[in-house]
């Protein structure tokens, strides 16, 4: 089995287990700075998690989801209202959508 198809296979499950996802991370944490009882301290975590988030629908943004809202985050609290131009220059979106950022309107579906 090569790399490729080890990373999406793994991928994939961990897909449909984030909490053996969440499981890996802070356990990799825990590693990173020196956590002695790396194993209870995940799994107190984990069961922390479960509690405050169970049986709840829970959306993890994709990394590009993440870099958008920074944007238009940067945008909204850069704007002056007489720089939309300016500002669909600098992050390389349409002055349109910079209207719709600072005007809190979604995201046009096209």
């Amino acid at each position: 089995m090569n790399n490729a198809t080890t990373t999406s296979t793994t991928s994939a499950a961990n897909k449909l287990d984030p909490i053996a996802v969440l499981r890996e991370e802070l356990a990799a944490a825990a590693l990173c700075h020196g956590v002695e009882r790396v194993e209870d301290l995940t799994e107190e975590l984990v069961r922390r998690y479960v509690q405050r988030l169970g049986g709840g629908y829970v959306y993890v943004a994709t990394q590009m989801g993440l870099k958008r809202r920074q944007m238009a985050e940067e945008i909204r609290q850069r704007f002056n209202g007489f720089n939309t131009r300016e500002l669909s220059r600098v992050y390389g979106v349409s002055e349109r959508h910079v209207r719709r950022i600072v005007e809190g309107l979604p995201r046009a579906n096209s």
